[in-house]
C-alpha cells in the first residue's frame, strides 16, 4: 500500500500535498534533539563517525519479537518510540524530531530525490507507551507516504540555516536495517545514528557518532539508559511515559552511594571563633594576617578582636543577633568577624561601593543596631537616620575625626577605637554550638531587592576543612584574600587561614585589578594559594607572559583557583603552559550552601577542543544530585538541576518564607541525608544551576535555568534588573541577556521596547537610554550596570510567544550617540590604543565613554596599569571614574606629566646650586 503510494506521487509529480504536509509537520519552533557535545562543534563536519555496538539482551529482544509478530516495521516503531521517550526525557521535552531513512520495501524505489526525511514525534508524558505507540506509527506512515519530497526546498520555505556543521532539521537518525539502507544516512551530517538489526533472535545495535562531538564513554553511558527504558515498556506497555524508569537499581546506587561517598569528620559542633582561640594557644608569636604595611600576629589579633567583643557585650550584642560591617576589607574587617562571633552574632556585611539606596535596604532589611565601619563613611549612615528604624550605634574601626559633632547631630551614638582599644583582651566565656548562624550574606533577587542567606558555623567550618583536606593545605597557608566582603568567598579567605596556622594576605580592589602589583604581592608575601575570578586571573597572565621566563617564577604557589564564575578551557591551558607544576582549581558552589560544594583539579592542559572545563566532584559532607522537574534523579550523562544537600546548606532567606520553602525541600534521599548534627530537617538547597554527571564522577556545569548569571563572581538576578528598567515610564517591555564578546568577558546588555512614537526620534529615544543609565547606576552595584541599553521597536519572539534570546541583535559596545572623532596628538593615540585593546574595540572616538563601552571597574584598573607604565606617572583609579573619556582623561594625564616635568627641573636647578656652593 505504501508502494503504490509513494509510486503514483512521483508518476503525477504531484508535489503541492507533499509541501503542505511538511510544511504542517514543521511549523513553529522546531525542537533540538541531541545530546550534549563533550567538544566544541566544529565550524565544518569532520571528524570520523566511530561506533559503539550493544546488544539488547536476548530475553528483551524476544519480548520485542514476540510483542511485534516478528514484523519489522513493527519492531522498527517499538525501538522508534523508546528512542523518542529516551531523547524527551534527556532534553526535558515532549517534542521530538528524529531522521528515517525512506521505506526501503516499498519496490525498490532508488530515484527517491530524499533518501531520510524528519519524523517529528509530539506527545503528552501522560500517555501509556501503548498510546504513544499507535502515535509513532500513525506519524511514521503518514512521512513515508510523503517521503518523495524535496527537503532543500522545505529548508529555504522554513527559512533553516545552512550550516557546514550538522543537519538543517535533525541531529539525530534512527534505522532498521532489515528495512532501511544504512548506506542512505552516511553522507549525513548529523551527530548520531542509531541503526539496529534484527539477528535471528536477537536485536543488535550501532550507535554511530561523530568522535569530535563526543566521546565513547559518553555514548556507552546512554545505551544503558535506552535498554532500561525497553525494558520497562515491554514488561508493562501500560505504563505512563512519566514513569517509565530511567534508572537501574545499580544506576541509582552510583548516584546516591559512589558518587557522594566523601564522610569526614570535622570539628563542625564548634563555632569559628572557638577554633581560633585554640590555633592562638598553638601559635601566639606567629604572623597571622597581613594589610599593606601592617602586620599581626595570633596574639595581637585575638587581643583586638576580644577587646571589641567585650565592648559589642555592654552594648547588649547577644547569640543570634546581627551585627553589620560596611568597610574596606583590611586587618580591622577581619577584627571585626572575630569580634562578633565570640560574642555570639552574626556578621552582615556590606559592600561600600553599593549605592546608598543599596546600602539603605540592607542595613533595614537585616535590622542591625550595630553597625562596624570607618570615619570615612559616617557621613552617609548619619545623614538620614529615619531610613534605618534599628540602628542605635556606629564603632569606628579608627580614630574618627569630631566626634563630638557628629554625636549631637543625631539619635545614633557614634563609637570608635578609643572606646574599646584599652579594654581588657580576656576571651569571652559564651555559650555556642556549630548549629550558631555565624553570617548573612546578601544575593541579587529576582523581585527587585536583594534577599539574605543565613550560614551556620558549622556549615562554614565543613567548608573550610573540607578545602583542608581536597588541597592538602598545612600551616604553610598563605592564602590572598581578594573577594569582595559582599561575597561569600571571602569568608574561607579570610579564616581559613588563620584555623590552621597560616597567615591572610588581604589586598585592595586596586591591587587585586592591577597584576603587576598583584603578580609582585604573590612573590614576595610567598603566597601558596590565590583565588581569582577569571577575569583577574586572565588579566594577570597577560601581563606575566610579558615578563621574562627568570621573572616569572613562583616558587611558593600550590594552587591557582578559579571561581566565581565559567572559567573557559583557553584560560587554563594558558596557566599550564607557563606553570605546569602548579595545578588549577576549578571551583563551584552558591552562596546558600556556604561556598564551595564542589571542585576540579586540573594537573594538566586539557584538550582544546574540550567544551567546558569540569566543576568536579562534591567536597566532604555534601551530598550532589541531578535531579529533573519531577525531583527524580537523572542518569549519567543527562542534564538537570544542581541540587545540594549536607553540612554546608544555608537555614534559607532572611525574612522570605516564600522563596525559602520555592528554594530549600526536604531531601527525599534521606537514606543519604548528612544534615548537620543538631538541625532535624535535613533540607535539599535546589541551585537553578543545569548540570550532568560525567561517566567518572566529575560534574559538567551547563548554566542556568532561569536568567540569572554570575559575572566577575557576582551572583545576578537578571530580573532584579529588568525590574527597575521597567520603572521607568517610558519602557514597555525590557529583558536583559549576557553577551560575551570573547572568552572570560561576559557582559550584560539591556534591551527596551519603546512607545512608537520613539521610533522615528532619536533624540528623545538617547534621553531615555541616558536616564535609564543614571537610574541604574544610582540605584544598583557597578557590576549590574548593563554595558549597554538598546531600544527596539519591538522584543524578538518565538513562535511560542517567548522572547527569543536569540535573535536579539548584539551589540558593538560603540557610542553611536557620539559623532566620531579619531585620536589627533600621540598622548591621545597612546590612551586610544589601550582602550581599544582592553575594550577589544576596532576603533574608538575619543568622546566615547569607557563605560558606555562595556568598560566596569576590573577593566579600569587594567586600563590604569597600563597607562602608569606608558606615562611613567602615579595616575589614581579613580581618575577613569572622573574623566571617563579619552579627551578628559588625556587632559589629566598632561597636566601631571608637566607637573612632573616642573618638579624635575625644580630638582635639577637645587643640584645646581649645591655644587656652586
Amino acid at each position: 500500500m505504501i508502494a503504490n503510494k509513494i509510486q503514483n506521487n512521483l508518476t503525477a509529480k504531484n508535489l503541492f500535498p507533499e509541501k503542505i504536509y511538511w510544511l504542517n509537520q514543521l511549523a513553529g519552533e522546531l525542537p533540538e534533539t541531541t545530546l550534549i557535545a563533550d567538544y566544541v562543534r566544529p565550524t565544518i563536519y569532520e571528524g570520523t563517525k566511530k561506533l559503539v555496538n550493544f546488544v539488547i539482551p536476548s530475553e528483551l529482544s524476544q519480548k520485542i519479537i514476540k510483542f511485534t509478530n516478528n514484523s519489522h516495521l513493527a519492531i522498527y516503531l517499538v525501538l522508534l518510540a523508546g528512542l523518542s521517550i529516551f531523547l524527551g526525557k534527556y532534553n526535558n521535552t515532549n517534542d521530538v524530531i528524529v531522521g528515517s531513512p525512506i521505506y526501503q520495501t516499498v519496490g525498490k524505489i532508488d530515484n527517491l530525490p530524499t533518501k531520510v526525511i524528519p519524523l517529528r514525534l509530539r506527545f503528552d508524558n501522560q500517555l501509556t507507551f501503548k498510546d504513544l505507540l499507535v502515535q509513532v506509527k500513525e506519524i511514521a506512515l503518514n512521512a513515508y507516504t510523503h517521503q518523495n519530497y524535496v527537503f532543500d526546498e522545505l529548508i529555504e520555505l522554513l527559512n533553516l540555516p545552512h550550516t557546514q556543521n550538522r543537519d538543517s532539521i535533525f541531529d539525530v537518525v534512527a534505522l532498521l536495517e532489515n528495512i532501511h539502507c544504512l548506506s542512505d544516512v552516511k553522507s549525513l551530517n548529523n551527530d548520531l545514528t542509531f541503526a539496529f538489526k534484527v539477528d535471528g533472535n536477537l536485536i543488535v545495535g550501532n550507535i554511530y557518532y561523530n568522535n569530535l562531538l563526543f566521546t565513547q564513554q559518553s555514548i556507552q553511558v546512554i545505551t544503558k539508559c535506552y535498554i532500561n527504558i525497553l525494558n520497562a515498556v515491554l514488561n508493562n506497555c501500560l505504563i505512563s511515559i512519566l514513569d517509565i524508569p530511567i534508572l537501574s537499581a545499580g544506576d541509582r546506587s552510583t548516584l546516591l552511594t559512589t558518587f557522594n561517598d566523601n564522610t569526614k569528620l570535622y570539628p563542625i559542633n564548634q563555632t569559628i571563633d572557638q577554633l581560633f582561640a585554640k590555633q592562638v594557644a598553638k601559635t601566639p608569636n606567629k604572623l597571622a594576617a597581613v594589610f599593606n604595611n601592617t602586620r599581626i600576629n595570633y596574639r595581637q589579633l585575638n587581643n583586638k578582636a576580644n577587646q571589641l567583643a567585650i565592648f559589642l557585650t555592654k552594648l547588649g550584642v547577644q547569640t543570634g543577633d546581627f551585627v553589620g560591617i560596611i568597610k574596606e576589607r583590611d586587618i580591622n574587617f577581619l577584627i571585626g568577624i572575630l569580634a562578633i562571633h565570640k560574642v555570639g552574632g552574626v556578621y552582615v556585611p556590606i559592600d561600600s561601593t553599593y549605592p546608598p539606596d543599596r546600602i539603605k535596604y540592607m542595613i533595614s532589611n537585616s535590622k542591625v543596631r550595630i553597625l562596624l565601619t570607618d570615619a570615612v563613611y559616617l557621613d552617609i549612615l548619619v545623614d538620614s537616620p529615619e531610613h534605618f528604624p534599628s540602628l542605635e550605634c556606629l564603632i569606628c574601626l579608627d580614630i574618627k575625626p569630631d566626634k563630638q559633632a557628629l554625636a549631637t547631630t543625631n539619635t545614633i551614638n557614634i563609637y570608635d577605637e578609643l572606646d574599646f582599644g584599652n579594654l581588657p583582651p580576656e576571651n569571652l566565656e559564651v555559650n555556642r554550638q556549630g548549629t550558631d548562624p555565624a553570617y548573612m550574606i546578601y544575593t541579587s533577587g529576582s523581585t527587585g531587592l536583594p534577599k539574605g542567606v543565613i550560614i551556620r558555623h558549622g556549615s562554614a567550618i565543613n567548608h573550610i576543612y573540607g578545602e583542608f583536606d581536597a588541597l592538602n593545605l598545612q600551616a604553610d597557608l598563605a592564602f590572598l584574600q581578594t573577594a569582595p566582603a559582599s561575597s561569600d568567598i571571602s569568608v574561607w579567605q579570610f579564616l581559613a587561614p588563620i584555623l590552621i596556622g597560616g597567615k591572610t594576605v588581604i589586598i585592595d580592589t586596586e591591587t587585586i585589578c592591577n597584576p603587576e602589583k598583584l603578580f609582585h604581592i604573590i612573590q614576595t608575601e610567598k603566597i601558596t594559594l590565590v583565588e581569582l575570578v577569571p577575569v583577574i586571573l586572565a588579566s594577570l597572565l597577560d601581563y606575566i607572559t610579558q615578563l621574562p621566563p627568570e621573572a616569572r617564577l613562583l616558587p611558593h604557589l600550590q594552587w591557582m583557583m578559579v571561581t566565581g564564575e565559567s572559567v573557559s578551557v583557553e584560560l587554563v591551558n594558558k596557566w599550564l603552559k607557563i606553570y605546569p607544576e602548579i595545578q588549577v582549581v576549578n571551583a563551584y558552589g552558591p552562596s546558600e550552601a556556604a561556598d564551595d560544594v564542589t571542585q576540579f583539579v586540573v594537573a594538566q592542559p586539557l584538550p582544546e577542543n574540550q567544551r567546558t572545563v569540569p566543576i568536579g566532584k562534591p567536597l566532604a559532607n555534601l551530598n550532589i544530585y541531578i535531579l529533573d522537574a519531577q525531583m527524580q534523579l537523572v542518569p549519567i550523562g543527562f542534564p538537570g538541576e544542581i541540587c545540594v544537600s549536607g553540612y554546608g546548606v544555608a537555614e534559607g532567606y532572611w525574612q522570605n518564607e516564600e522563596m525559602t520553602k520555592a528554594n530549600f525541600v526536604p531531601n527525599p534521599f534521606s537514606t543519604n541525608a548528612k544534615p548537620l548534627p543538631g538541625i532535624d530537617k535535613d533540607l535539599i538547597y535546589k541551585t537553578g544551576d543545569l548540570g550532568r554527571w560525567l561517566p567518572d564522577g566529575n560534574i559538567e556545569f551547563l548554566g542556568r535555568i532561569d536568567h540569572q548569571v554570575k559575572i566577575r563572581g557576582f551572583r545576578i538576578e537578571l530580573g532584579e534588573i529588568e525590574a527597575l528598567i521597567s520603572q521607568h515610564s517610558a519602557v514597555k517591555e525590557t529583558v536583559v541577556i549576557v553577551q560575551e564578546p570573547s572568552p572570560d568577558d561576559k557582559r550584560l546588555v539591556a534591551y527596551v521596547m519603546l512607545p512608537s512614537e520613539f521610533h522615528q526620534d532619536d533624540k528623545a529615544t538617547s534621553e531615555v537610554i541616558t536616564e535609564l543609565h543614571n537610574l541604574l547606576k544610582e540605584r544598583l552595584p557597578e557590576y549590574m550596570v548593563p554595558a549597554a541599553i538598546l531600544a527596539l521597536e519591538t522584543i524578538p519572539l518565538t513562535p511560542s510567544g517567548k522572547i527569543d534570546r536569540r535573535a536579539l541583535p548584539i551589540p558593538n559596545f560603540q557610542n553611536e550617540a557620539v559623532s566620531f572623532v579619531a585620536p589627533r596628538t600621540p598622548t591621545e593615540e597612546i590612551v586610544g590604543d589601550i582602550w581599544m585593546q582592553i575594550l577589544k574595540q576596532e576603533h574608538l572616538s575619543i568622546h566615547d565613554n569607557f563605560f558606555d563601552l562595556g568598560g566596569h571597574s576590573l577593566l579600569a584598573t587594567q586600563v590604569i596599569s597600563r597607562l602608569r607604565e606608558a606615562f611613567k606617572i602615579e595616575l589614581p583609579l579613580r581618575s577613569l571614574f572622573e574623566a571617563p573619556t579619552v579627551t578628559q582623561l588625556v587632559e589629566r594625564i598632561e597636566k601631571m606629566l608637566t607637573l612632573q616635568q616642573l618638579q624635575l627641573m625644580s630638582m635639577n636647578v637645587v643640584d645646581r646650586e649645591e655644587i656652586e656652593i
